[in-house]
């Protein structure tokens, strides 16, 4: 067997295990501290953790549509689309729901809902705690201090990112993290471990919108260089959330009421 014919028969398992860290989520309540300077990069991240044991508790579940679109410039060219719904139990249960499907079956088979599985194996506690962005993970260093274009009103801490070890769930790049709610809103970097030596260079973009008291995954976007086999390019975009706080209270997003709407259309 030749190591050409090698890769064409195991390549989507190569761009499943570098687009995985995308299944890497952080959803978290918005929670409010009046900051009078600048933090250190230790500071805000100390910050970030005390907070996460609030967030831990005060969201009970959500649900939402999750929309995933991969094209692939490779040998024989491949694209697919795939529409799945996401239930949500506190603390690491997830639930999906396969609403639509077209394009390849390669692709659909092979990466959406390997994807979904990868997602699955990451809400183990083991793993949580395994890519938890904090400083058991991770080494940080402030790169910028910016405000939103749009407002003005809103300053981010930008930090690099260093993994501490060579871990399948971790990475190495920037977060963006809001100063008021001490949530990451925007994840950019590349895995910390290259899954295959057929892969050249995997890069990703995560962003989070808050709704309500609620940041929440927005989009991720992913581009796979893979060795003569080509590039491939993933993209899930989310919406249509419907959550439950912990003691009991609903939030949605806007228009979610097209989740329902669409899922009865799909069925």
């Amino acid at each position: 067997m030749t190591p050409l014919y090698h890769a064409r028969k195991s390549d989507w398992r190569w761009f499943v295990r570098a687009f995985a860290l995308l299944t890497i989520t952080l959803p978290a309540v918005a929670q409010q501290v009046n900051v009078s300077a600048p933090l250190t990069a230790d500071e805000m991240m100390g910050r970030v953790v005390e907070m996460n044991e609030v967030r831990a508790k005060a969201l009970g579940s959500y649900s939402s549509i999750r929309s995933y679109h991969l094209e692939c410039h490779c040998l024989s060219h491949k694209k697919a689309d795939m529409v799945v719904r996401t239930d949500y139990q506190a603390p690491n249960k997830k639930e999906f729901t396969i609403v639509s499907e077209s394009g390849s079956g390669t692709v659909r088979d092979r990466v959406f809902r390997k994807l979904l599985e990868a997602e699955q194996e990451s809400m183990r506690a083991e793993n949580q705690q395994r890519s938890a962005i904090t400083p058991e993970n991770y080494t940080f260093q402030l790169s910028d201090h910016e405000k939103t274009e749009t407002t003005g009103t809103d300053d981010f801490y930008v930090l690099d990112v260093q993994p501490r070890s060579k871990n399948k769930f971790l990475f190495r790049g920037r977060i963006w993290v809001n100063a008021k709610d001490f949530a990451i809103t925007r994840v950019e970097g590349e895995p910390a471990v290259n899954p295959s030596w057929w892969t050249v260079r995997t890069d990703f973009k995560r962003s989070y919108r808050k709704i309500g008291d609620f940041w929440l995954p927005e989009s991720n976007e992913s581009e796979t260089k893979v060795r003569v086999l080509g590039t491939a390019v993933l993209s899930i975009e989310y919406r249509d959330y419907r959550i439950t706080r912990a003691g009991g209270a609903t939030e949605a997003s806007p228009h979610s009421d097209a989740l329902a709407a669409t899922v009865a259309e799909e069925f």
